[in-house]
C-alpha cells in the first residue's frame, strides 16, 4: 500500500497526495504516468517529461523563476514566509493563503488546491472545498471563542458572587464597627464638655479606686439603678465572693468613689447622662490601662463581665460599657473555637 503513499502523513497529520513519484517516473491519478529526466548545464535545469515536454529554467532572483516550456514563456514568483504569499505571473499578481487542506487564491479563486483524504483538486472544486474548509474552521474557531468567553464570564461571575456574599457577610460586623467608631467620637466629645476637675480627680486614684469606681459604674448605672442601691448590692456580693477583682473592690473604695460618680449627673441634663457615663467609664479604662497594674486589663474585663452576671442578666446598656472598656483597654473580640480577647 504504500507504492501510492497509502497511510503516508504529510506535515499537517493528513493523508499524504496519493500518486507513485520515483527518480524517472511519476504515476498519479491526475496526471497519469509520466517519465521524466533532469539534467543542469550552464546553470540552467533542463527537464524533459514524457507528458509536457522539454523546459529549461532557472532563478532570476530569490523566489523568482524564468523559463521556456515547449517554445512557451513562463514567469513565475513567490514571495513571503509564512502561510500568506504573494504570486507573480505573466498575468499579474495574486495572494494565496496556504492551510491543511491546500493553498486558496484569494484574487483568483479558480486556482486554489486542494487535497481530501489524499487525492489533489485544482479549479473550482478546490475553490468550492477551501470555502467550505475555511467556513467550518471560522465556525469552530467562534465556538472555541464563544466557549472561553463564557467559561471566563462564569468564573468571574463566581468570583463576584462569592465576593458578594463574602461582603454581604461583613455588614453586621461592618455596621457594629461604625457603631462603635460614632460612639467613641461621641464620647469624646463629650469628655470635653465635662467639667476638668472631674478628670483631675480621677486622675489622682490609684488602680484599686479605679476598679472599684468600674465596678459601680458598670453595675449602678448600667442598671439605671442609684449608686447607693448599686453599692449596697457590690458590698453583700463582695463579702460573699472570693476573686482578685472582689478583693481589690473593698468597702472603703466603694464608697469612697460613689461621692465622684455622683457628680457626674449633676453636670448634664438628663438626656446626656448616659453619653457622659460611657465617657467616664471609657476614661477610667484608659486611667486603669496607664497605671500599669499586676492585672491585666484582659483579665479585668473578664472578671467585671462574670461580676455583673452574678449580680443578675446584664442589660444592653452594660454590654455597651463593656465594649466602650474594652476600647479604652486596647482589646477586641476574637473568634477561634470559643470568643476570647485579643490586644488591638
Amino acid at each position: 500500500m504504500g507504492f501510492f503513499n497509502l497511510g503516508k502523513k504529510d506535515r499537517y497529520g493528513n493523508q499524504a497526495r496519493i500518486e507513485h513519484r520515483r527518480k524517472h517516473l511519476r504515476v498519479s491519478r491526475t496526471g497519469g504516468v509520466s517519465l521524466r529526466a533532469q539534467a543542469k548545464a550552464a546553470g540552467m535545469n533542463v527537464t524533459a517529461n514524457s507528458k509536457h515536454g522539454l523546459r529549461v529554467s532557472g532563478r532570476v532572483a530569490k523566489g523568482t523563476q524564468m523559463a521556456m516550456q515547449n517554445g512557451r514563456f513562463v514567469l513565475r514568483g513567490r514571495y513571503g514566509s509564512g502561510p500568506t504569499k504573494l504570486n507573480m505571473s505573466k498575468s499579474g499578481f495574486t495572494v494565496s493563503s496556504r492551510n491543511e487542506l491546500g493553498t486558496f487564491n484569494w484574487i483568483k479563486p479558480n486556482r486554489s488546491s486542494a487535497k481530501v483524504f489524499g487525492v489533489q483538486m485544482r479549479g473550482r472544486k478546490a475553490a468550492n472545498a477551501q470555502m467550505a474548509f475555511m467556513f467550518l474552521s471560522l465556525v469552530a474557531v467562534a465556538a472555541s471563542v464563544a466557549f472561553r468567553l463564557m467559561v471566563f464570564l462564569l468564573v468571574w461571575a463566581w468570583r463576584l458572587l462569592v465576593m458578594g456574599w463574602q461582603l454581604l457577610m461583613l455588614i453586621p460586623y461592618g455596621w457594629e464597627q461604625l457603631k462603635r467608631i460614632i460612639t467613641s467620637w461621641r464620647i469624646q466629645r463629650m469628655r470635653n464638655q465635662l467639667p476638668g476637675d472631674l478628670f483631675d480627680t480621677l486622675g489622682s486614684w490609684d488602680a484599686t479606686r479605679l476598679v472599684a469606681a468600674l465596678a459601680l459604674a458598670t453595675h449602678g448605672w448600667g442598671r439605671g439603678q442609684l449608686l447607693s442601691r448599686a453599692r449596697d448590692e457590690l458590698q453583700t456580693q463582695l463579702t460573699s465572693q472570693d476573686a482578685e477583682l472582689l478583693i481589690l473592690a473593698t468597702k472603703n473604695q466603694l464608697a469612697q468613689v460613689e461621692k465622684a460618680l455622683d457628680s457626674v449627673n449633676a453636670c448634664v441634663d438628663d438626656k446626656k447622662q448616659p453619653l457622659a457615663q460611657l465617657a467616664i467609664v471609657a476614661e477610667l479604662g484608659a486611667l486603669f490601662r496607664r497605671s500599669h497594674h499586676q492585672i491585666p486589663p484582659a483579665e479585668l474585663l473578664l472578671q467585671l463581665d462574670e461580676l455583673l452576671v452574678r449580680l443578675g442578666p446584664k442589660t444592653r446598656f452594660q454590654e455597651q460599657m463593656l465594649a466602650v472598656l474594652a476600647d479604652a483597654f486596647g482589646l477586641r473580640l476574637v473568634e477561634s473555637g470559643a470568643t476570647a480577647l485579643e490586644g488591638a
